[in-house]
């Protein structure tokens, strides 16, 4: 419990009440917090969960966390240098360097202990007075009309009255078993996989140094496959396949533990177990991710299987997205149907990541011997492929996100090569002081314009209080003449992804996503914008 956010619940009437406070309910109260939003948080466990369920978050989680100003205090319990490997009979056949972001400018994957991220998460929270954290209770029943939801809360130990929470929206965010999402009456179909596993985790047994490099494996041995997680903070987690005839609760004694770690080559007297449990995994998604005023985001809309690492990620690109919007409609003048954009935006993604995270299962998972032997072949012979081993090598196999323009928030009137949906790049850029900042500090999460000197901000955005950063180009640095507002992208990143889109401007969204590029927008899309940006109006009657 978060002890300077604290008030009784009843009678709370609130802009945003959030369910569930792991990784993506945490990620939604810094972002609400950020914009100043009332916010009541409600959390079933009194404690931060002990067991490290996730171990990794990818370039996307860690933009957004850098623009909460967070990500420096993660990346001091993180690792940003991780190696993964996949193995057969003793031999890699495939190794893959996760540093590359796509120009992203953050790490493109770190491996935590989860414990570790939900506290900075958690002191993060803290900083924000109009966020209030309570935790102890379980939402029971929930009732809404066209103005508000009301939830009632029950303390989870008993002992006390039913309590009444209203707030304007809701953010469900409380896991795969979303109690949230049962109220509704949502349904969330896929399919469980029958195949249970089994994890331990450990303190390691070995002396790594903090900075070391990570070394993550798939075995992927028909006989039994399995993962080995190194972890920061001297944890590990190795994973195996339950194979026929065993049985979780035989596993579970020192003996079945002893002969499992033996096949990893770890002797059990000389580390530390801390947990371990059985598990299966489930590949679902919700019907729908919203009825009426409540949204669903993370494990509660999409339960992800856990070969690629994506289902931390996931849930906070649903918190990005969703919670820019609810700023927009709450301080702005946006209309509420611009809420329906989310899902219509999020769903591409996370079936993408959801077929991609199958395909590496397919891989790890091969029932037969000489199967396996033909994949290995095949990897190898593909890694010495100089185009193809740096796709492989860079993890450019996983899918870019870009986010579904059909329904989506997004300029009206797209042409060949548009941008539309796609993350604007991060570079370092420099200002009149000369001093690097990377680009995010200079949007600050508002609509922005982007633009080199042949594309200068529409003049009815500008009135509407859409921000502009001026870009110069590279040469501009030689000569030391950066002129006040004006930024330059030494690298070229920005002046490339422009040349590849045919343009010389972006209209960016506060999560960092391109609207639309100079040569696209139309004059529907400043009426469409100019509600959407908070303050808006009122810059716009100031400037009339």
């Amino acid at each position: 419990m978060i002890s300077n956010n604290i008030r009784p619940l009843r009678d709370v009437d609130v802009d945003v009440v959030i369910i569930g406070l792991g990784p993506t309910g945490a990620t939604a109260a810094n972002l609400l917090g950020q914009r100043g939003i009332t916010t009541a948080v409600i959390e079933r466990d009194i404690s931060i969960y002990p067991r490290q369920r996730a171990i990794a978050s990818d370039e996307d989680a860690h933009r957004v966390w850098q623009g909460l100003g967070l990500f420096d205090d993660m990346l001091a319990t993180m690792s940003a240098d991780v190696r993964v490997h996949f193995k057969h009979g003793g031999k890699t056949f495939l190794s893959m360097f996760s540093a590359e972001s796509r120009d992203q400018g953050v790490p493109g994957m770190a491996y935590y202990h989860q414990p570790e991220l939900e506290r900075v998460l958690r002191e993060g929270i803290a900083r924000f007075p109009s966020v209030t954290v309570t935790s102890g209770f379980e939402a029971v029943d929930l009732s809404q009309d066209s103005d508000s939801v009301t939830i009632t809360l029950r303390p989870v130990e008993g002992g006390g009255d039913d309590q009444l929470i209203r707030s304007r929206y809701v953010i469900a965010a409380d896991g795969g078993s979303s109690a949230i999402r049962k109220l509704l009456g949502i349904a969330l179909p896929g399919k469980h996989i029958e195949e249970p596993w089994f994890d331990i985790q450990l303190r390691a047994w070995y002396d790594l140094p903090a900075d070391a490099p990570l070394d993550f494996t798939f075995i992927s041995d028909p006989r039994r496959p399995g993962v080995d997680c190194p972890c920061p903070m001297g944890y590990h987690r190795v994973e195996y396949r339950v194979n026929k005839g065993e049985t979780v609760e035989q596993l579970q004694t020192e003996a079945g533990l002893r002969g499992l770690l033996a096949e990893r080559g770890i002797d059990y007297d000389q580390v530390e177990i801390f947990r371990s449990w059985g598990y299966t995994f489930h590949i679902r998604q919700a019907e729908r991710w919203s009825k009426g005023r409540v949204f669903l985001a993370g494990d509660a809309a999409h339960i992800m299987p856990p070969f690629a690492g994506q289902g931390v990620s996931s849930g906070v690109r649903d918190a990005a997205n969703l919670c820019w919007k609810l700023d927009a409609v709450l301080n702005g003048s946006a209309d509420a149907e611009l809420l329906q954009t989310y899902e219509s935006e999020r769903r591409l993604n996370v079936e993408q990541l959801t077929n991609f995270s199958l395909r590496i299962g397919r891989i790890v998972m091969l029932e037969n011997e000489a199967a396996a032997r033909v994949r290995d072949g095949l990897f190898v012979a593909a890694s010495k492929v100089p185009g193809v081993s740096r796709l492989l090598a860079g993890n450019g196999v996983k899918p870019l996100y870009k986010l579904g323009t059909k329904g989506g928030f997004f300029g009206i009137a797209p042409l060949r090569r548009s941008p539309r949906g796609t993350f604007i790049k991060q570079p370092w850029v420099v200002g009149s002081d000369l001093t690097p900042v990377r680009l995010d500090v200079v949007l600050d999460n508002k609509w922005t314009w982007v633009g080199f000197p042949s594309a200068p901000i529409p003049r009815q955005l500008a009135r509407a209080g859409v921000a502009e950063v001026k870009l110069e180009y590279a040469s501009a640095i030689a000569s030391h003449k950066v002129g006040a507002g004006h930024f330059v992208d030494s690298e070229g990143v920005l002046e490339r992804q422009m040349r590849r889109a045919r343009a010389d401007g972006f209209l960016v969204r506060p999560d960092r996503f391109i609207y639309c590029s100079d040569r696209e927008f139309a004059p529907g899309d400043h009426r469409r914008v100019a509600a959407a940006v908070v303050g808006g109006l009122h810059v716009a009657e100031n400037r009339a």
